[in-house]
């Protein structure tokens, strides 16, 4: 299911400003210094590094979209050149950064260029953000696209009411997207910069160094690239090398299987955040070994491997540089999949669960304080991950689909329906149109039959009973994407029929026939492994005005009695323009998070169903047998379950009597570790 959190091109968005005005003291023509030592791009100008680059000082005139007024901004903009590489380096004063992605409101800097007299399809413009870098080509006004491959490298930082942004671009990478210029060489370029990105514009504030924004090039300025200037040794694109050493010391399987592709050092407090590319293989649902990206980001003071530090495990979509600083910042290590082909519920959760295995097994991760975490799609694989694996400290999945087969017939309901789509003027709900298409795929891979075995077998309410790690989750009653009827039928808010298409419906009853499509959490949850936290719809709406105002999100309910802490907003009844939620509160599980990864794994995780998981993991049994292969390679899946059960029994006597007293009454045939292993895991 596709979340409706904005994805991070949103921040290659285009915008025409029109000649609103024009920016003083800016030349028409820039020249470019010859640069002899790459600068470091981290969003810190230093000036030994710079001072090749005569400053250009000039008063950037700023759109409020709003009113229509105009400010000026007193900028700063250094530009160098080597034989083969552009940097460029901005100063805006700016007294906030913004740098929310949900809900939207982030600043972002665009610096573009243009090959001939006008623009045309393919020219060059490199997005940067806050933890986020962006390469992208024109397609029209108003209109681009990222390119396919991503070359170059950005940063942005803000201190003292200055956000300041530093850019580092091949002159001529041999992508067709991107500058393709020589040394000597005089481009038309601009450079823009939104300050408060929103979805509704309301605070969004727009500048540019010259004339025509980004869709227009008539009026904009010149480039002379410096010549006669040597190439460099490209020091500035290379990540750094203990990120390399840490990797090369990768021998043991399942971490040894992470291969480096790239690293990035990007600035963050109290230390900076290595941003590492890998790729990996692992086992599609037939059974083909396929290549699967992520990225990893390491806290600085890992290089020290003095220290271990807590998992912070993005599960099903990709997270973006910003959210995944936050949390690094915190002492994390986070781990996130990348540039996914197809959404978690087509393509399982077979490369989650390889990725995890790999990611706890990193020497520099504490295995004993691993959560997960994820939204919609991603909240089900994180749900279905904390089913598969052991220990877990924590799960935090936001509003996750979990009875899929029940899901997924409220999607098809239409399709099923022809009569009722046929007619043109019909009331429409546009959810269906981006969803509908991503649960035809996954027709291909669980089958046609909604009601059939497959697709409960891959909902998280088959598998309550092995997980057993403590979860902070939250629903809303309003929700259009993950009906409340597959929670609690007490959540349920009647919808305005005629706002709906004819016959639309959310009832269970009608959309499955299967007693298992029909049932809810609280069907299966007992009352005692829960506490239920309602927010209503007052309630949600001053924290909407107060989170606003604060720019902070709001916590989630957490008990730390219960296994179970479950939030349901009560945003009222669904309606047809919705996704998620009605409306637009962040939401943080930080008080749990920071509770589960500060406690010890307790004994009662390890349960007779959960080891029987581990058991026939370890021995290469399906342990979920839909027909599908969802185990991964033979190596790394019982050096996981070895792993995660000597962390169970490090955590205390306990924890090490109750594997020992639950192993012993295992079924012989479930009596699968090598008797070494047994033995020290019971302490012999």
């Amino acid at each position: 299911m596709k979340s409706l959190i904005l994805p991070v091109v949103v921040c290659g968005f285009i915008v025409a400003l029109g000649d609103f005005s024009v920016a003083a003291d800016m030349p028409r023509t820039v020249q470019a210094a010859a640069c002899r030592k790459p600068p470091t791009i981290d969003g810190i100008i230093g000036e030994a590094e710079w001072r090749e680059a005569p400053v250009i000082e000039f008063e950037m005139p700023v759109l409020q979209l709003n009113t229509q007024a105009i400010s000026r901004r007193s900028c700063r903009l250094r530009v160098m050149n080597s034989g083969n590489n552009l940097y460029v380096a901005l100063g805006v004063p700016d007294d906030v950064l913004n740098k929310s992605l949900a809900p939207l409101d982030i600043d972002f800097a665009s610096l573009a260029f243009c090959r001939g007299k006008e623009l045309a399809p393919g020219d060059d413009r490199k997005a940067v953000g806050p933890g986020i870098y962006l390469d992208k080509h024109f397609l029209a006004p108003a209109r681009d696209a990222d390119d396919k491959a991503q070359h170059g490298k950005g940063a942005m930082t803000h201190a003292d009411g200055v956000s300041t942004i530093e850019w580092a671009l091949p002159l001529d990478s041999g992508d067709a997207e991107d500058l393709r210029a020589k040394p000597g060489d005089a481009v038309r370029f601009n450079i823009a910069y939104i300050d408060a990105f929103q979805a509704d514009l309301k605070a969004t504030q727009i500048g540019a160094a010259y004339e025509g924004a980004l869709d227009h090039a008539e009026k904009w300025g010149t480039l002379q690239l410096a010549a006669g200037v040597p190439d460099d040794d490209g020091s500035a694109f290379k990540g750094p090398a203990w990120v390399a050493e840490l990797f090369a010391g990768l021998r043991t399987v399942p971490a040894s299987r992470l291969r480096l592709i790239d690293s990035t050092l990007l600035p963050a407090s109290p230390q900076s955040i290595a941003r590492v590319l890998v790729e990996y293989k692992f086992r599609n649902p037939k059974g083909e070994e396929v290549v699967g990206k992520a990225k990893l980001y390491l806290p600085a003071s890992a290089q020290l491997a003095k220290e271990k530090f807590q998992l912070y495990y993005s599960a099903g979509y990709e997270l973006d540089d910003g959210s995944a600083i936050a949390h690094a910042s915190r002492g994390a290590v986070v781990v996130t999949p990348r540039e996914l082909e197809a959404n978690p519920l087509v393509r399982t959760i077979n490369p989650d669960a390889a990725l995890l295995h790999m990611a706890r097994a990193l020497p520099f991760v504490d295995d004993s304080r691993v959560v997960i975490a994820g939204g919609s799609a991603g909240g089900y694989a994180t749900l279905m991950l904390a089913a598969e694996t052991f220990p877990v400290a924590g799960a935090a999945p936001d509003v996750p689909p979990i009875n899929w087969g029940y899901n997924a017939a409220f999607f098809l309901q239409k399709e099923r329906q022809p009569s009722t789509a046929a007619d043109p003027n019909a009331p429409k709900v546009p959810v269906f149109d981006v969803i509908v298409p991503i649960v035809k795929q996954a027709l291909g891979v669980y089958g046609n039959d909604t009601d059939g075995p497959a697709y409960f077998a891959h909902s998280p309410l088959a598998h309550l009973p092995t997980i057993t790690c403590p979860v902070s989750v939250y629903w809303s009653t309003a929700d259009m994407l993950v009906p409340i009827d597959q929670v609690g039928s007490q959540w349920i808010r009647p919808f305005d029929a005629p706002a709906f298409p004819a016959g639309f419906t959310m009832d269970r009853e009608k959309l499955a026939t299967s007693a298992d499509g029909r049932k809810r959490l609280t069907d299966l949850l007992a009352e005692r492994d829960y506490e239920l936290f309602l927010i209503s719809e007052e309630t949600v709406k001053r924290q909407l005005a107060d989170s606003t105002l604060s720019k902070m999100p709001v916590d989630l309910g957490d008990s730390p009695a219960r296994q179970w802490s479950i939030t349901i907003l009560d945003e009222g009844a669904p309606t047809p323009l919705l996704g998620h939620t009605k409306y637009p509160v962040g939401r943080t599980h930080r008080a749990f998070l920071d509770r589960v990864t500060t406690g010890k794994i307790a004994a009662g995780q390890l349960t007779p169903a959960k080891l029987e998981r581990l058991m026939d993991r370890y021995a290469g049994r399906e342990w979920l047998p839909a027909g599908l292969v969802h185990l991964d390679d033979p190596e790394s899946e019982r050096a996981d379950v070895i792993r995660g059960l000597t962390t169970y029994v490090a955590a205390g006597p306990d924890n090490a009597q109750t594997f020992a007293e639950l192993y012993s009454r295992l079924p012989p045939a479930r009596q699968v570790l090598p008797k070494e292993v047994e033995n020290k895991l019971r302490g012999k």
